[in-house]
């Protein structure tokens, strides 16, 4: 009897942690670099994954005014945010071993400005590492605080 449970929970696991799951959530503690000192904060990421869409909605725990949200489309090199449209760039893929393993593809607004948004970092697994802004805040979601880490992604949104 304890051979069969044990068979089911692990049937259980193995799927339950499928790659094709549609709907997941977790918490990412993002860093806010606007101004002198960046502030660390909470957010609450789902998941959803539709037919044409992988779609990623970032809510702040404290403030859910606060609230970013990435539409991947699939079998594309495009990302929404907002009413730009993203594409991917050719830029070298940035990695960390703090990360997964995991490669994250520059993405840029078609709709170039001085003031524009951009570039954004982005896994169809993980998410939104970081988006970029020079006119406001440049937002990096990890799963845990580690500032060397988010020094290291700051110097690569801007190179």
């Amino acid at each position: 009897m304890k051979k069969l449970f044990a068979y089911i929970l692990t049937l259980v696991i193995c799927f339950g942690c499928s790659e094709n799951k549609t709907e997941w959530s977790a918490e990412k503690n993002a860093t806010i670099v606007f101004g002198a000192e960046p502030k660390n904060e909470k957010f609450n990421l789902t998941f959803n994954k539709t037919e044409n869409s992988l779609d990623f909605k970032y809510v702040n725990q404290i403030d859910t005014e606060k609230t970013i949200e990435i539409r991947k489309i699939i079998d594309t090199d495009t990302l929404l945010f907002g009413f730009d449209k993203f594409i991917k760039t050719d830029k070298k893929n940035f990695t960390d071993s703090k990360l997964q393993g995991l490669q994250f593809e520059f993405y840029d607004t078609i709709d170039y400005a001085d003031d524009a948004t951009g570039p954004i970092l982005f896994n169809p697994k993980y998410g939104l590492l970081a988006i970029n802004n020079v006119y406001g805040p440049t937002i990096i979601f990890l799963d845990e605080r580690n500032d060397s880490l988010t020094e290291l992604i700051i110097k690569k949104l801007n190179e």
